[in-house]
């Protein structure tokens, strides 16, 4: 009679086991999955003597905006409504906004801090050694390849800015659905407009 009764125990002891540890994974597995599909944006430029911020959800999780942390080592408490798809927060401080925290709208839980972009270049220029890429449009796919002292390629569907760094010369461009410059020099910008060829 013991015997039944021990197994029957030892069963359900190993069935509980086996449970906890499933959920426990399944938990595990949906918080980092969600915290994946976090894709906020956060840009700053300088305005009327502070800041501007603005952050958008680049993703399709909706998410609000939690806490902006600024320079000084403090932060502003914000509780935006949910952002989704393509829309924006945006808020101008005294104080230089250095990241964002951003938690999702389904589970408020699962948080991710997001670095705040932008603001040097408005700041301090162009590098000397540095060409800045302001790519403007959307509608197509383009593609910009760049050779002389320094070489790459980029393709993509909608705006972009990024640097091409480092160049001591002349850059020549090559341009697929984009109509700009030939060419640059260091410490310029150059601006292209995405114009879609059909054919």
């Amino acid at each position: 009679m013991t015997e039944p009764i021990g197994f029957i125990i030892a069963m359900v002891i190993l069935t509980t086991a086996v449970v906890i540890g499933l959920y426990g994974y399944w938990t595990y597995a949906n918080h980092v999955t969600l915290q994946n599909y976090l894709w906020p944006i956060a840009e700053v430029v300088p305005y009327k003597g502070g800041y501007y911020l603005g952050v958008v959800n680049t993703g399709y999780e909706p998410f609000t905006i939690k806490q902006v942390y600024l320079s000084g080592g403090s932060a502003i408490s914000v509780n935006t409504k949910p952002l989704t798809h393509n829309q924006w927060f945006t808020e101008t401080t005294n104080q230089l906004p250095v990241a964002v925290r951003v938690c999702s709208a389904v589970d408020p839980g699962i948080c991710i801090v997001a670095p705040v972009h932008g603001w040097s270049m408005d700041e301090i220029g162009v590098p000397p050694d540095a060409i800045l890429v302001v790519v403007n449009g959307s509608g197509c796919d383009w593609s910009l390849t760049w050779y002389g002292w320094s070489g790459g390629t980029i393709s993509y569907d909608k705006d972009i800015t990024f640097l091409i760094q480092p160049v001591y010369g002349e850059v020549y461009f090559i341009k697929s659905n984009l109509v700009g410059p030939n060419k640059a020099s260091p410490g310029s910008i150059v601006v292209f407009k995405i114009f879609c060829t059909w054919w």
